[in-house]
This record gives structure tokens, sequence and C-alpha cells, in this order.
């Protein structure tokens, strides 16, 4: 009889499949569960887990550790908080398949878009570019969890149309080669397509990123490629994802799903949407009558209230209004001539007062100053915009912009949202929908601006017992993603 390297015991094991919480040992032979019950075995190693919780490794939709993975094997911190399989390359944001030229841009715009720092992924990123299959290579025997990538959008389109990729739409021709160098990836081991539309999503040259300029007829021939592929995934970002996915994106979803064989489609993100307090219902409405049609359409909710942390030095945030993108892309002298350019700030106040469309909405009140270079300016730490624009007589805007121009613009700001009914009640109506799927750490992502890892703690702590019973969250987190995803 083999001798167990591990031995669980006396736990309260939660299996992720709904079923109710039993006391059993858990038994873990060179990796692999082997046995869960009454042991009489003895481990190599055993672990007294009475009075906790065992469950599965929890499973994590949407990260981006394609450039983490390279290293830091852990892909921590969400290894931290039980995740032992991630899915990378979200967003349209795979590294791969990617030529020198190519490569070199996909890491700029990571900088950008995704908030990772080129010096690091100049160092860190093991990979000199090279089709799917080479990237997954080079990753074998050097990370510590299990991971999975899709094919991104900006990668292949990149690649086939160069420095075109962010100026037009594709020709016929153009289209063809894409969706050759998709079927290519996903025989190579990706698990799918990934897509964005996002008005936010800008490269570090303030353009749009690639996906952002695609067609309807190039987003529908690309999936079209997954009807070939029994299991395969498109993950999507579109272009109302800010705005309840309005009419035209309900259908390009639709023609999506029919072109690629009624494919798992992972849309996101849903949340309470800004100005719209029936959105998500709307949103949860339309994926309703594609089940019912047949289709697999599942829109994903993160449940992180995460504070908000940028700078005018290096951010995304402000991204959705074109005179900060335009202003916040240049180099960092002209960025600060630009920032006091009375031309700019007028345009600069009228964008931030329209509100329309936007991700990211918030008022200065919900904005303080989180850190200072400037030691001389250490008064204002602690303290909301809305505070400095009143004592100053000027707006929000300007108070922002100002402080961040004394100080070279190294504050960092961070807008933390209020406690808000509204938002309570529709987290509750969309983390307890059927059709929704949870998350997501962003893992990978934006590690200057905030930290999601903790979404699967969260789940656990937040939504229980007052949405779901533990077993249910546990299955939220483990045999749903696992189930729908292949």
């Amino acid at each position: 009889m083999t001798t167990p390297d591990l031995i669980i015991r006396g736990g309260s094991v939660i299996d992720g499949t709904g079923v109710p919480a039993f006391a059993a040992d858990v038994e873990v032979t060179n990796g692999v569960i082997t046995f869960i019950g009454s042991s009489r075995s003895v481990g190599v190693s055993e672990i007294d887990a009475t009075g906790c919780i065992v469950t599965p490794g929890f499973v994590d939709i949407h990260t981006h550790f394609d450039a983490q993975a390279h290293f830091e094997p852990t892909m921590s911190p969400s290894s931290w908080h039980g995740v032992t399989t991630a899915m990378m390359g979200n967003c349209g944001f795979s590294i791969a398949p990617a030529d020198p030229d190519t490569l070199s841009y996909l890491i700029n715009m990571l900088s950008r878009v995704e908030g990772m720092e080129v010096d690091a992924l100049l160092e860190g990123v093991d990979f000199a570019g090279g089709d799917f299959g080479e990237f997954l290579t080079g990753l074998e025997g050097r990370i510590g969890i299990n991971l999975i990538g899709y094919v991104g959008h900006c990668a292949i389109r990149r690649q086939v149309m160069g420095h075109d990729a962010t100026q037009r739409a594709a020709t016929a021709e153009e289209i063809a080669s894409m969706a050759l160098l998709v079927r290519r990836s996903i025989e190579q081991g990706a698990i799918g397509f990934s897509s964005s539309q996002l008005a936010i999503h800008s490269d570090h040259a303030g353009d749009p990123v690639p996906s952002n300029l695609a067609e309807p007829d190039e987003l529908i021939a690309l999936c079209a490629v997954l009807a070939d592929f029994d299991g395969s995934v498109i993950e999507f970002l579109p272009r109302s994802g800010s705005a309840a996915f309005d009419a035209a994106d309900q259908e390009l979803i639709l023609a999506m799903s029919d072109a690629s064989g009624r494919r798992l489609i992972n849309i996101n993100p849903l949340t309470l949407f800004p100005g719209d307090p029936e959105g998500h219902r709307n949103a949860l409405a339309f994926v309703e009558r594609a089940a019912a049609a047949g289709h697999n359409i599942r829109p994903m909710y993160m449940i992180n209230v995460k504070g908000i942390h940028f700078s005018l030095d290096s951010t995304f945030v402000l991204d959705e209004m074109p005179t900060f993108r335009r202003v916040l892309t240049l180099p960092t002298v002209e960025r600060a001539v630009e920032l006091r350019d009375e031309s700019n700030r007028i345009a600069m106040r009228a964008e931030f007062a329209n509100t329309a469309g936007r991700s990211f909405v918030f008022g200065w009140e919900a904005v303080s100053v989180a850190s200072v270079a400037d030691e001389s300016l250490g008064s204002t730490v602690g303290r909301t915009i809305a505070e400095l624009a009143d004592e100053a007589g000027v707006t929000g805007v300007d108070a922002m912009i100002d402080l961040a121009l004394a100080d070279e613009l190294e504050a960092v700001f961070v807008w933390r949202r209020p406690a808000d009914p509204a938002l309570a009640a529709a987290t509750e109506e969309i983390v307890t929908h059927p059709l929704t799927l949870a998350g997501s750490s962003d893992g990978g992502a934006h590690l200057l601006t905030f930290c999601g890892a903790d979404y699967t703690t969260r789940t656990l702590t937040e939504t229980v017992p007052t949405m779901m019973t533990i077993e249910q969250a546990v299955a939220r987190l483990t045999s749903e993603p696992a189930r729908l995803h292949g």
C-alpha cells in the first residue's frame, strides 16, 4: 500500500459540488487526492485541520500572469488566497504570438493599460518572441500553480498589421491571417480567444489598444475559429461594458456566440453601472434571454470594493477622457507643460463633468491624497481633493493637477468608494444570479493601482451567510468555473 505524501486530518470538507460539508480526512499522493474519508494511513507529512474548512483550490478566471509567471512562480498574492488555477491572457492581452517587434509593443502597451513596470517586464520576462506554443514551453517547470492562457486579440492584430493595428480596420486578408494565428495558438495550447473594446484600454502612445479598432466582422471571424475546438472559451469586454451592454453589443455577442458554435463567452465587467441603476438588471435579462435561446453567455462580476490609487506620473484611471489620455501619455517634461496649459484644463474640466459611458466615475469628496514625495506638502496627505479645492477656490480637477505639479507628478491619490446601499443591493442581485461568474483578482496587473487578490477571501467572508451558504460560495470558486471552462 502506497504511503500518502500528505494527510489532512479532521477538517470539515467542502468539496465544491455544493453538497453539505462533512467531516473527513484527505490523502494526497504525488500531488493527487487519492482518498477522502476516515484515513488509517500514516502520511509522510500530516496537517491537523481540526476546526478548519478543507476545500479544493480556487480557480481565478481573470488574471494577467503572462509576464509574472516568468519570474515569480507562486503567482502571489493570488495563491495566498487559495488560488491554485488561474487563467491568463484576459482582455486581449497575451504576449504571444509575437515577433520581437510585436513583443516590444506589447510590453510597452502592458505598462500603460495594465500598470506593469517596463523595467520589470524587460528584466523578468524570459521570452524573446515566438508562437503561443513556444511561450507555453518557456513556462514549463517554473510555475507553482496551474496556468491556462487565452490568445489575445491585441497580440495577433499587432503581429499581422504592425503599427496599423492601432490605426484602422483590418482588411479581409488580414482577418484571415489573424484567424490562422488564433487557430494555431489553440492547437498549441491556448484555451481560447480574448478581446476588449473598452475605451479605457489605451496603449503607451495614447492610441486605442489594437482590439479596439476591430469591426464586428473581424471579431465574428476570429470567434468562428473556436467552432472547431470543443471546450474552447471566449472572453470579451464589450465597448459598452461600462454601460450595461447596449443593443449593438448584445447583437454582436450573440453573433460571436453563433459563429463559435455557441462556446462559453465570458463577458465582463458586470456591476452597478454609473448613472444607470437598472443597467445590471438589463444585462442579466440579456443573458437570461440568450440562455433560453441556447447560448452560453456568462457575465463576470467583481466583488472587490477596491481603493483605486493613481498618480499623474503613471495611471490608466483617467484614460476614458481624451484630453487626459493625450496629455498623460506624453513624456514627463512635456506632460507637465501641457498640464499647465489653460486650454487643456478647460477640456479636462468638461470631460470630467461628462460621465456618460465612463467606467470610472467619482466625486472629489471620495478622492484623497495618499502620499507625497515633497515633505513640504505633507499637510495635504489624508485630505480630500474637495477640501483642497474649496480652500483654493478652484475645481477638483485643478486642485488635483496643481498638487501633482507641485510634487513633480509624484503625488499619489486614492479614490475610496463610500458605503452605498444601492451598490450593496445590486451586488447581491449579481452575486446570487445563477448565470454570473465569480471574479476576479486581475492578478499580475495594476500593482500600483489596486490589489484584487482577496476576492476569494471576500467571497467566503462577505457573501456568507447573507447571500449564500459556505458550500455555495466554495462551488462558485471551484467547480463552477472549472466546469464551464473545460
